[in-house]
Protein backbone atom coordinates (compact mmCIF):
# COMPACT_ATOMS: atom_id res chain seq x y z
CA UNK A 1 0.00 0.00 0.00
CA UNK A 2 1.35 3.11 -1.02
CA UNK A 3 0.78 6.44 1.06
CA UNK A 4 0.67 9.52 0.62
CA UNK A 5 2.30 12.57 3.20
CA UNK A 6 0.77 15.74 3.11
CA UNK A 7 1.36 18.84 5.69
CA UNK A 8 0.84 22.82 5.18
CA UNK A 9 3.93 25.52 5.64
CA UNK A 10 3.88 26.16 8.70
CA UNK A 11 5.36 23.10 9.36
CA UNK A 12 8.45 25.42 8.48
CA UNK A 13 10.52 21.79 6.58
CA UNK A 14 13.64 22.67 4.77
CA UNK A 15 13.29 22.24 1.08
CA UNK A 16 15.48 18.74 0.78
CA UNK A 17 13.83 17.50 3.74
CA UNK A 18 10.73 17.82 1.81
CA UNK A 19 12.03 16.08 -0.74
CA UNK A 20 14.09 13.46 0.82
CA UNK A 21 11.49 11.98 2.48
CA UNK A 22 8.16 12.90 -0.59
CA UNK A 23 6.09 15.07 1.38
CA UNK A 24 3.35 17.27 -0.23
CA UNK A 25 3.07 21.08 1.25
CA UNK A 26 0.21 22.74 0.75
CA UNK A 27 0.64 26.82 1.09
CA UNK A 28 -0.97 29.32 3.60
CA UNK A 29 -1.20 32.89 2.43
CA UNK A 30 -0.05 36.33 3.74
CA UNK A 31 -1.04 39.35 3.02
CA UNK A 32 0.69 42.70 2.69
CA UNK A 33 -2.11 45.28 2.38
CA UNK A 34 -3.97 44.14 -0.79
CA UNK A 35 -0.85 41.61 -1.77
CA UNK A 36 -1.06 38.31 -0.90
CA UNK A 37 1.41 35.58 -1.35
CA UNK A 38 1.64 31.86 -0.80
CA UNK A 39 3.77 31.29 1.91
CA UNK A 40 7.53 29.71 0.71
CA UNK A 41 6.13 30.26 -3.07
CA UNK A 42 5.48 33.70 -4.42
CA UNK A 43 7.35 35.54 -1.15
CA UNK A 44 11.50 35.43 -0.05
CA UNK A 45 11.91 35.01 3.32
CA UNK A 46 14.44 37.44 3.71
CA UNK A 47 12.17 39.88 2.09
CA UNK A 48 9.38 38.84 4.47
CA UNK A 49 11.44 40.02 6.96
CA UNK A 50 12.62 43.00 5.64
CA UNK A 51 8.66 44.11 5.13
CA UNK A 52 7.01 42.70 8.48
CA UNK A 53 9.90 45.04 10.13
CA UNK A 54 9.72 48.28 7.18
CA UNK A 55 5.46 48.63 7.15
CA UNK A 56 3.69 50.45 9.67
CA UNK A 57 0.71 47.25 9.60
CA UNK A 58 1.35 43.88 10.48
CA UNK A 59 0.73 41.27 7.34
CA UNK A 60 -2.39 39.11 7.70
CA UNK A 61 -2.69 35.14 7.32
CA UNK A 62 -5.18 32.96 6.12
CA UNK A 63 -5.63 29.12 5.52
CA UNK A 64 -5.95 27.25 1.83
CA UNK A 65 -9.09 26.72 0.45
CA UNK A 66 -10.75 23.39 0.67
CA UNK A 67 -10.40 23.95 -3.00
CA UNK A 68 -6.36 23.59 -2.64
CA UNK A 69 -6.70 20.37 -0.67
CA UNK A 70 -8.51 18.63 -3.16
CA UNK A 71 -6.98 19.63 -5.86
CA UNK A 72 -3.80 18.26 -4.29
CA UNK A 73 -5.49 15.19 -2.79
CA UNK A 74 -6.49 14.37 -6.29
CA UNK A 75 -3.29 14.23 -8.04
CA UNK A 76 -1.99 12.15 -4.69
CA UNK A 77 -4.89 9.88 -5.05
CA UNK A 78 -3.94 8.86 -9.27
CA UNK A 79 -0.65 7.08 -7.47
CA UNK A 80 -1.57 6.37 -4.04
CA UNK A 81 -3.91 4.20 -1.93
CA UNK A 82 -4.45 6.47 1.34
CA UNK A 83 -3.18 9.73 2.30
CA UNK A 84 -2.54 11.47 5.64
CA UNK A 85 -2.63 15.23 5.89
CA UNK A 86 -1.21 16.49 9.40
CA UNK A 87 -1.79 20.05 9.94
CA UNK A 88 -1.09 22.48 12.24
CA UNK A 89 -2.89 23.35 15.68
CA UNK A 90 -7.04 23.85 14.73
CA UNK A 91 -6.79 26.72 17.92
CA UNK A 92 -4.55 29.01 15.61
CA UNK A 93 -5.81 28.17 11.99
CA UNK A 94 -8.80 26.93 10.16
CA UNK A 95 -6.46 24.94 7.88
CA UNK A 96 -7.36 21.76 9.37
CA UNK A 97 -11.21 22.22 8.90
CA UNK A 98 -10.09 23.53 4.97
CA UNK A 99 -7.96 20.02 4.91
CA UNK A 100 -11.01 18.29 6.09
CA UNK A 101 -13.68 19.54 3.74
CA UNK A 102 -11.02 19.55 0.64
CA UNK A 103 -10.83 15.43 1.92
CA UNK A 104 -14.71 15.06 1.64
CA UNK A 105 -14.71 16.26 -1.97
CA UNK A 106 -12.12 13.77 -2.94
CA UNK A 107 -13.05 10.59 -0.90
CA UNK A 108 -14.19 7.75 -2.08
CA UNK A 109 -13.75 4.03 -2.95
CA UNK A 110 -9.94 4.50 -4.92
CA UNK A 111 -8.48 6.40 -2.06
CA UNK A 112 -8.56 7.15 1.88
CA UNK A 113 -7.95 10.44 3.04
CA UNK A 114 -7.44 10.69 7.26
CA UNK A 115 -6.39 14.66 7.87
CA UNK A 116 -4.86 15.75 11.54
CA UNK A 117 -4.59 18.57 13.78
CA UNK A 118 -1.37 17.68 15.00
CA UNK A 119 -1.81 20.33 17.79
CA UNK A 120 1.28 21.77 16.96
CA UNK A 121 3.12 24.66 14.53
CA UNK A 122 6.35 25.15 12.77
CA UNK A 123 8.99 22.81 13.57
CA UNK A 124 7.47 20.04 16.36
CA UNK A 125 4.46 19.80 13.37
CA UNK A 126 7.47 19.46 10.76
CA UNK A 127 9.28 16.60 12.86
CA UNK A 128 5.82 15.29 13.17
CA UNK A 129 5.16 15.00 9.66
CA UNK A 130 8.95 13.88 9.38
CA UNK A 131 7.81 10.59 11.44
CA UNK A 132 5.40 10.08 9.38
CA UNK A 133 6.98 9.70 6.17
CA UNK A 134 9.33 7.56 7.42
CA UNK A 135 6.03 5.01 8.69
CA UNK A 136 4.69 5.17 4.74
CA UNK A 137 8.30 4.16 3.23
CA UNK A 138 8.36 1.73 5.33
CA UNK A 139 4.87 -0.32 3.93
CA UNK A 140 3.26 0.60 6.86
CA UNK A 141 -0.67 0.85 5.93
CA UNK A 142 -2.92 4.29 6.44
CA UNK A 143 -4.15 2.89 10.07
CA UNK A 144 -0.08 2.46 11.30
CA UNK A 145 0.98 5.56 9.54
CA UNK A 146 -1.95 7.57 11.38
CA UNK A 147 -0.87 5.68 14.94
CA UNK A 148 2.81 6.71 13.86
CA UNK A 149 1.41 10.70 13.93
CA UNK A 150 -0.39 10.28 17.37
CA UNK A 151 2.52 8.68 18.77
CA UNK A 152 5.03 11.50 17.40
CA UNK A 153 2.33 13.79 18.51
CA UNK A 154 2.61 12.61 22.54
CA UNK A 155 6.43 13.23 22.37
CA UNK A 156 6.73 16.59 20.22
CA UNK A 157 7.88 19.78 22.15
CA UNK A 158 9.36 23.20 21.52
CA UNK A 159 11.04 25.92 23.21
CA UNK A 160 11.01 28.92 21.67
CA UNK A 161 11.80 32.76 22.26
CA UNK A 162 10.62 35.77 21.02
CA UNK A 163 12.61 39.08 21.24
CA UNK A 164 8.55 40.65 21.81
CA UNK A 165 5.19 39.19 22.32
CA UNK A 166 4.06 42.46 19.89
CA UNK A 167 3.32 40.07 17.08
CA UNK A 168 1.61 37.56 18.95
CA UNK A 169 -0.41 39.80 20.63
CA UNK A 170 -1.36 41.86 17.60
CA UNK A 171 -2.21 38.86 15.46
CA UNK A 172 -4.69 37.10 17.82
CA UNK A 173 -2.36 34.48 18.55
CA UNK A 174 -0.79 34.63 22.25
CA UNK A 175 -3.01 32.20 23.44
CA UNK A 176 -2.10 31.10 27.55
CA UNK A 177 1.06 33.17 27.11
CA UNK A 178 -0.66 35.77 27.79
CA UNK A 179 0.12 35.55 31.24
CA UNK A 180 3.21 37.00 30.33
CA UNK A 181 1.37 40.50 29.78
CA UNK A 182 1.78 42.84 32.36
CA UNK A 183 4.63 45.01 33.23
CA UNK A 184 6.67 42.29 31.89
CA UNK A 185 8.21 44.78 29.32
CA UNK A 186 11.80 44.17 28.93
CA UNK A 187 12.06 40.54 29.17
CA UNK A 188 13.15 37.64 26.24
CA UNK A 189 9.85 35.07 26.46
CA UNK A 190 10.31 31.61 26.28
CA UNK A 191 7.11 29.83 25.48
CA UNK A 192 6.04 26.23 24.29
CA UNK A 193 2.81 24.83 23.25
CA UNK A 194 0.25 23.06 25.46
CA UNK A 195 -3.31 21.85 23.75
CA UNK A 196 -2.25 23.20 20.33
CA UNK A 197 -1.66 27.01 21.71
CA UNK A 198 1.10 28.91 22.96
CA UNK A 199 1.61 28.99 26.68
CA UNK A 200 3.99 30.18 28.86
CA UNK A 201 7.35 29.03 29.85
CA UNK A 202 10.00 31.57 31.36
CA UNK A 203 10.33 35.44 31.14
CA UNK A 204 14.51 35.91 31.47
CA UNK A 205 15.76 39.65 31.34
CA UNK A 206 18.10 39.31 28.85
CA UNK A 207 18.14 37.63 25.43
CA UNK A 208 21.44 35.90 26.47
CA UNK A 209 19.40 34.63 29.54
CA UNK A 210 16.96 32.83 27.33
CA UNK A 211 18.98 31.40 25.23
CA UNK A 212 21.07 29.68 28.16
CA UNK A 213 17.33 28.60 29.39
CA UNK A 214 16.64 27.03 26.09
CA UNK A 215 19.76 24.65 25.85
CA UNK A 216 18.65 23.96 29.50
CA UNK A 217 15.11 22.80 28.62
CA UNK A 218 16.83 20.94 26.04
CA UNK A 219 19.35 18.93 27.98
CA UNK A 220 16.76 18.22 30.34
CA UNK A 221 14.36 16.54 27.51
CA UNK A 222 17.29 14.33 26.01
CA UNK A 223 17.60 11.85 24.33
CA UNK A 224 15.50 12.37 21.18
CA UNK A 225 14.09 10.52 18.39
CA UNK A 226 14.33 13.85 16.51
CA UNK A 227 16.17 17.41 17.10
CA UNK A 228 15.57 20.58 15.34
CA UNK A 229 16.49 24.10 15.48
CA UNK A 230 14.95 27.07 13.87
CA UNK A 231 14.91 30.79 13.73
CA UNK A 232 13.43 33.79 11.94
CA UNK A 233 16.14 36.33 11.32
CA UNK A 234 19.30 35.45 13.53
CA UNK A 235 21.44 33.02 11.82
CA UNK A 236 24.59 33.24 13.91
CA UNK A 237 22.82 32.28 16.72
CA UNK A 238 20.96 29.38 15.34
CA UNK A 239 24.56 28.27 14.14
CA UNK A 240 25.66 28.71 17.53
CA UNK A 241 23.04 27.12 19.35
CA UNK A 242 23.19 23.96 17.30
CA UNK A 243 26.63 23.69 18.11
CA UNK A 244 26.35 23.60 21.74
CA UNK A 245 23.79 20.98 21.24
CA UNK A 246 25.10 18.95 18.65
CA UNK A 247 26.26 16.43 21.95
CA UNK A 248 22.25 15.80 22.06
CA UNK A 249 22.43 15.14 18.11
CA UNK A 250 20.22 12.22 17.73
CA UNK A 251 21.76 8.87 14.83
CA UNK A 252 20.11 11.48 11.98
CA UNK A 253 21.94 14.52 13.13
CA UNK A 254 20.52 18.13 13.92
CA UNK A 255 17.89 19.81 11.78
CA UNK A 256 18.01 23.72 11.29
CA UNK A 257 15.38 25.18 9.75
CA UNK A 258 13.78 28.78 9.27
CA UNK A 259 10.48 30.17 10.25
CA UNK A 260 8.46 31.03 6.75
CA UNK A 261 6.30 34.07 6.71
CA UNK A 262 3.14 32.68 7.55
CA UNK A 263 4.56 31.34 11.21
CA UNK A 264 6.72 34.21 11.40
CA UNK A 265 4.07 36.88 11.37
CA UNK A 266 3.12 35.89 14.70
CA UNK A 267 6.11 35.24 15.99
CA UNK A 268 8.30 37.70 14.37
CA UNK A 269 12.18 38.72 14.05
CA UNK A 270 14.08 37.49 16.42
CA UNK A 271 12.65 34.56 17.10
CA UNK A 272 14.65 31.34 17.92
CA UNK A 273 14.33 28.01 19.29
CA UNK A 274 14.08 24.30 19.77
CA UNK A 275 11.72 21.52 18.65
CA UNK A 276 12.34 17.78 19.51
CA UNK A 277 10.57 14.40 19.09
CA UNK A 278 11.50 12.53 22.66
CA UNK A 279 12.59 8.87 22.48
CA UNK A 280 9.95 6.50 23.77
CA UNK A 281 10.77 5.53 27.17
CA UNK A 282 12.45 2.27 27.80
Amino acid sequence: MSIAIVTDSTADLPGDLVEKHGITVVPLNVRFGMEEFKDGVEIDTDEFYRRLQAETELPTTSQPSPGDFAEVYRTLAADHDGIVSVHLSGKLSQTTNSATQGAREVAGDSVRIEVIDSRQATIPLGLIVIEAAKSAASGATIDEVVEAVKDAMGRATFYGMVDTLEYLVKGGRIGRAKGFIGGLLKVTPIITFEDGESAPVASPRTRRRAIEKIKALTEEAAPFDQLAMYYSTEPDELEKLARDLAHLAPEGGVITSRIGAVVGTYAGPGSLGVGFIRKKPG
